[in-house]
């Protein structure tokens, strides 16, 4: 079985190892852990929900993705297990499942797989066990079947117009956005964002050096960037703030 990890809990407090050492304990030998990343902002489900979006394509079938971006851990909000492109997803209710669509979704029942699992640790006390449940006993064994009520993060296209929503900035200062390259393949008058105006795509970010680039990423989202600079500190550059590209 493999499983990965996605967090905002960097390398402090051990509690990364804590996940780790519990996932072995239940799994035994026949696990494979992979830490996709512990970097995520502190309580920004909008960066996971683009991680999740795009990294967890890349593993095989069956594989099971432990998402904990939390910042109401212990609250009445769901922790839900999600079938999302023959895999699965464990995971609160939140924003980190806004850029999927599921195939099936559950309702984990906390007291049925682990009635004293801990209030401020519900990733070790209730995710990798509901994870250990989902490998053993499959998706049912886990609650209910569920709706989520959290709202998607996809682009809405109307008549000549998309608007989409910055939902990853990197270490680069690159942003990226909901928008991906099936949407601009018959082409565009212009991108706004801000009070920026791109008008071409180019392939690379060295490509444009001395102004603003915008191009399709690896993952097939319209990202924006600045050679050797940060196009999110140039420009001011949020989470959400709104991108419209004219047709």
């Amino acid at each position: 079985m493999l499983i990965t990890l996605t967090t905002d809990f960097s390398d402090s407090g051990g509690f990364v190892a804590q996940l780790k050492a519990e996932i072995i304990n239940l799994f035994g030998d026949n696990v494979t852990i992979i830490d996709i990343t512990h970097s995520i902002s502190p309580f920004n489900a909008v960066e996971a929900a683009y991680i999740i979006r795009t990294a967890l394509a890349k593993f095989k079938k069956n594989s099971i993705h432990i998402v904990v971006v939390d910042p109401d851990v212990g609250s009445k909000r769901a922790i839900v297990a999600v079938k999302f492109q023959s895999s699965y997803i464990i995971s609160p209710e939140n924003e980190a499942l806004s850029m999927i669509e599921p195939e099936l979704t559950v309702k984990i029942d906390k007291t049925k797989i682990n009635p004293s699992g801990t209030k401020t640790f519900e990733a070790y006390g209730i995710m990798v066990p509901a994870a250990y449940s989902l490998y053993k006993n499959g998706m049912d064994s886990l609650g209910d079947k569920y709706s989520l009520s959290t709202p998607k993060l996809f682009p809405v296209k109307r008549n000549r117009l998309i608007k989409g929503k910055i939902v990853y900035i990197d270490r680069f200062g690159n942003c990226i956005t909901n928008i991906e390259d099936y949407l601009l393949k018959e082409g565009f008058k212009n991108i706004k964002i801000k009070n920026t105006k791109i008008s071409t795509l180019h392939t690379t970010y060295s490509e444009n050096p001395s102004g603003c680039t915008a191009l399709i990423n690896s993952s097939g989202f319209l990202e924006f960037s600045l050679y050797k600079n940060s196009f999110a500190q140039q420009f001011k550059i949020n989470y959400l703030d709104d991108v419209e590209v004219f047709l």
